[in-house]
């Protein structure tokens, strides 16, 4: 998978929420949807414009690794290990946020034990379930794992 593309099912689950702040419009979101579910590649200029918080601490990772940013070991890395953390130290609006959102802004690995319709319902976090959207991931099934950020399944592990 090309970097652009696996860093936008990553980060594309909070482009509501840019979207939402005004930083982007109605347009832009569904060019960034279309580009998350067809495994569209976006300019890199676009990507870091529109998710320049991401990678703010993307670059720190990148260094931290000696990698480039758009390397995808670096992009999960970041999303998969490291993103929970700025949730957890309250930076940005996360300060604010009630305990429910920052849960659902978190990346979690998660098992499938149940579809439905364009729904997966996973478990992670110790019995926790929840419905993801599988529209960014292919051929999932019950019993594979995948990673869920907000509202949707990202990637199969």
């Amino acid at each position: 998978m090309e970097p652009e593309v696996l860093f936008l099912k990553y980060a594309f689950p909070c482009a509501f929420i840019i979207k939402q702040r005004g930083e982007i419009n109605e347009f832009e979101h569904q060019i960034l949807e279309d580009a998350a579910i067809n495994n569209k590649v976006l300019e890199r200029r676009l990507l870091e414009k529109v998710f320049f918080r991401a990678f703010e601490r993307i670059n720190k990772v990148a260094k931290e690794l000696n990698k480039d940013k758009w390397d995808s070991e670096v992009i999960k890395e970041y999303f998969i290990n490291k993103h929970n953390s700025i949730i957890d130290e309250g930076m940005y609006s996360y300060a604010e946020a009630p305990e429910s959102l920052k849960n659902l802004c978190k990346v979690h690995k998660a098992k499938v034990i149940k579809t439905k319709n364009n729904f997966l319902i996973v478990e992670y976090d110790n019995k926790k379930t929840r419905a993801a959207s599988k529209d960014l991931v292919k051929n999932v099934k019950i019993g594979d794992y995948v990673t869920i950020h907000y509202g949707y399944a990202v990637e199969k592990l």
